[in-house]
This record gives C-alpha cells, sequence and structure tokens, in this order.
C-alpha cells in the first residue's frame, strides 16, 4: 500500500493546474480550488475500486507526488460531490449533473447515489460506497442543486428559486429524463428526509419571507435611502412602471475602510433574501488578455439567470480606473471595462441589483458613474457618536444587560472608528460576561471590552471582526 501524504497548495497537477485551496477533505478523497478550475484527488484504493467496476478508465486520474491521483476540470465546467459541493453556479453546470445522473441511473438501476461525484469528463456519476437508493433519488438531486437545501428535485417552483440559472422550460427538460410523474410532487415532498444528510442552507440560495420593515441601525440615512429608492420601488414595481421608473439601477457607495458600505449592503441582502454574488479584483481578475472581460461577462450571466439577485463589487477602483491613469501594457483595461459599460443598463431590465464599493472614487473612469449607468452615488462617512450609540443599543438589545450601560460613553470613545469596532465591543462584552459567569452585560464588561480593543489598536481589530469594511 503507498505511503499517502497530502497534496500541498501550490503543487503542479500533471493536467497543468496548480492546487490553490483545499475546498474539502474527507476519509480518501479531496476536492481542491485550482487556478484554472476544480480537481479531485483519490486515494489509490478508491480509484482501484472504480477501476475495477468500470466505474472510469484508466487515464482519467493521473498521479500525485503524494500517492494519491488526480483529475481536473476547467472553468466554466466543474468538479463537484453530491452531499458537498461544490455546487452547480448556473444553469449549464445544473443541466450538466442532472444529466449524468439520468444516465447513471439508467445503466444502473440499484446502485446508491446518494453519494457521488459529477466530473464533466465522463457520461456517467462516480459513486462511492453506501447513499441512498432510487427511491431518494429525487431529493439527492434536489439538495445536490440547491446547494444543501433540502428540497426534492420534483418540487419545482422551490428548485427554480434555489437553483442559479435554472429556468422553467430547462426544469421540464431535466424532469423529464426521469420516472419520478409517477409518483406525486406531493408524496415525495412528505417523505422523510434521510438522518444521515442534514439540511445545509447556504445564505446565497434560500429566498426567506421578509419579516417587519428593513432596518439599519447606526445608519439612518442609508436606511432611508434603501428604503425609498430600493425595497420601495421592487415591492410596488408596477405602479412605478406606470410612472416610467423601472427596476432600480445600480449603485456606487464610496467611503473610508470601516465606514460600514459592505455592512449596509449586508443587511439590504439579508432582508431581501435574494442570490447575491460578491465579486472583487482578486476574484476576476486575470493576468490574460481577455481573460477578465470573459469572467465579468460569465459573473453577471449567472447573476441575470438567477434573477431577482444581487451582485456586490468591492474595490471597483482596482480594475475600473481611469483610463488617464492606463499606460503600456496596462491598455487591455479599456477592454474590461467596455465590458462593464455594455452590461450596466442591461442589469435592471434582469431585475439584477448593483452595488459597486470604493474607498477612492476618483480614480474610477468618470464613463463608469455618469448617470444612467450609476443612478446613486453615495458618500459614506465614518459613523457619528449618535450613529454608534444606536448600533450599540440594537446589538444589546435582545442580550441580558444591566439598565446602565451609558452607552453613548461607548459611542464617544469608538466615535470615528470602523463600524465593525462596535460590533466587536458589544460581542466581546458578552463572551467576558460568559467567561467571568455573569448572567448580564454590564457598564464595567463593555468598558474592559472597549479597553481591550483600543489597546490591541485597529489593525488587530479588523483582523478579528470579518466582513465589515
Amino acid at each position: 500500500m503507498c505511503n499517502l501524504s497530502e497534496p500541498q497548495t501550490g503543487e503542479q497537477l500533471p493536467q497543468g493546474g496548480v492546487l490553490r485551496q483545499r475546498y474539502i477533505k474527507r476519509p480518501g478523497w479531496q476536492i481542491w480550488l485550482t487556478d484554472t478550475g476544480s480537481a479531485l484527488c483519490v486515494s489509490p484504493e478508491l480509484h482501484e475500486s472504480w477501476l475495477d467496476a468500470g466505474f472510469v478508465e484508466p487515464g482519467v486520474f493521473l498521479p500525485l507526488p503524494c500517492g494519491m491521483l488526480t483529475a481536473e476540470a476547467a472553468l466554466p465546467d466543474m468538479i463537484s460531490a453530491s452531499a458537498e459541493g461544490p455546487y452547480p453556479q448556473s444553469g449549464s453546470q445544473a443541466m450538466a449533473i442532472v444529466q449524468a445522473f439520468a444516465r447513471s441511473r439508467e445503466e444502473w438501476k440499484s446502485t446508491p447515489l446518494g453519494l457521488c461525484f459529477y466530473l464533466p469528463q465522463l457520461p456517467h456519476l462516480l459513486p462511492l460506497a453506501g447513499g441512498e437508493g432510487p427511491d431518494r433519488d429525487a431529493w439527492v438531486l434536489g439538495r445536490w442543486l440547491s446547494g444543501g437545501v433540502n428540497v426534492p428535485f420534483t418540487d419545482g417552483q422551490r428548485m427554480r428559486a434555489w437553483t442559479p440559472g435554472l429556468t422553467e422550460s430547462m426544469y421540464l427538460d431535466l424532469l423529464a429524463l426521469f420516472d419520478w410523474q409517477e409518483t406525486s410532487p406531493e408524496k415525495i415532498r412528505e417523505a422523510p428526509q434521510p438522518k444521515d444528510m442534514p439540511a445545509v442552507t447556504p445564505t446565497k440560495r434560500a429566498l426567506p419571507a421578509r419579516q417587519g420593515a428593513f432596518s439599519l441601525p447606526g445608519r439612518p440615512k442609508l436606511e432611508a435611502f434603501f428604503r425609498e429608492r430600493i425595497i420601495d420601488v421592487i415591492d410596488r414595481e408596477e405602479a412605478y412602471r406606470k410612472m416610467g421608473i423601472s427596476f432600480p439601477g445600480p449603485t456606487l457607495l464610496s467611503g473610508p475602510p470601516g465606514c460600514g458600505k459592505t455592512y449596509a449592503v449586508e443587511k439590504l441582502t439579508e432582508y431581501l433574501g435574494w442570490p447575491s454574488f460578491s465579486v472583487n479584483a482578486s476574484s476576476i481578475g486575470s493576468s490574460y488578455i481577455h481573460e477578465t472581460s470573459r469572467l465579468i461577462s460569465q459573473l453577471f450571466q449567472q447573476a441575470m439567470d438567477s434573477a431577482p439577485s444581487i451582485v456586490i463589487m468591492d474595490e471597483m477602483e482596482a480594475f475600473l480606473s481611469s483610463r488617464s491613469d492606463l499606460y503600456g501594457s496596462q491598455q487591455y483595461h479599456v477592454e474590461e471595462m467596455a465590458e462593464f459599460l455594455r452590461i450596466l443598463p442591461e442589469l435592471p431590465k434582469h431585475r439584477v441589483l448593483l452595488f459597486g464599493m470604493t474607498n477612492m472614487p476618483q480614480k474610477i473612469d468618470q464613463a463608469i458613474t455618469r448617470k444612467g449607468r450609476f443612478d446613486h452615488l453615495l458618500t459614506v462617512d465614518m459613523p457619528s457618536e449618535e450613529e454608534l450609540k444606536a448600533l450599540l443599543s440594537s446589538l444589546l438589545e435582545e442580550v441580558p444587560k444591566e439598565p446602565d450601560l451609558d452607552l453613548g460613553r461607548i459611542a464617544r470613545r469608538l466615535c470615528q472608528r470602523p463600524i465593525s469596532d462596535a460590533v466587536y465591543v458589544a460581542k466581546e462584552a458578552g463572551r467576558l460576561a460568559v467567561v467571568q459567569g455573569k448572567d448580564r452585560i454590564s457598564r464595567a464588561l463593555l468598558n474592559q471590552a472597549c479597553d481591550d480593543l483600543l489597546r490591541q489598536g485597529s489593525r488587530d481589530s479588523a483582523r478579528r471582526t470579518i466582513g465589515f469594511q
């Protein structure tokens, strides 16, 4: 038996890719994200079992120095595990998985497919031992396409809501590949859910019902803007359309790091419950000419396929800088900008909300920011003392606390600091209460948490509080 070691980040793969980040690790197999797509690394024993069963031909998996074997897939294709992901991000990826599933079930009538892999270079799936039999196929496929949501594939309404890019016509074509019509969707939907496959509901896929009015504690101006210019237009779309006002156009938020731009948009995304797509220079930037333009087009197509949806673009100045700043080999960025300008007017037509973020609005090309492309240009300042006090009050509203916390004093100490610092202080005070055996948050604990934050410095606190920029 080969003495296996772990594949390493940066390792060159036989097919040409480079391992960048391990997506998941399980006994006998791992899925990695590569510089060009994804890779499945498996143990020699698992590979041998697939060869013996005729599931895979020699040469699909190639050996690694660590002793494992690997197969790769380049974007826009993907490698996916049924119960683990990565989950499909487009209608074409979803269709490919369903078609491979249908071919596998037709060929292997009773083989359990609850645990299996999709590889684009194979016409069928690669099953693992165990899993669920044909009577559970609707649930297996539903969870796979929806990103872990416990919904059967026969529930068309929810499948189309939770699967990016899955249109009604595509769904009906895929459903026709199976014999599930003999069993009513109601009976399948009411069947007991498997105990060994807990539901995992990604935030970008779930579409929860809204509860109450939209609230953005500590940022009253942004809250009013989102209510009046975004939410009300969405909720009363027909009435606005009669007045010549269409779906909300793109919005650009500018302000210093830590002012709460991303925090505000994340709260709106959570309230609407729509699929969201995050992008920055590192996720679509490429050293290859024309590649960034292709990635921009591909991302927005996924958003339009999943509409209504939200795209959040961070660090816009990094890849949409003014053309006067470009020179020499950087001139091909003009092509990227042209692709972005082409797509912008199409987003409201497809019910896609776009929010751009920047710390340096003066660096962005004026062709991007003029009216008709970005409808709203908002400046978000660092939170004031009153805004921080309101945010702290909201963060502590549902937790046990003493009545005399003096939040005004804490807000004064945090004034003109990142909004994430207030979040940190509230959570750290709760942690200290538990550690010290207290049953509620006190003024002393809040001061202790604030003292700790200020001693660490803003750079360290930003590292400890992720997701608020």
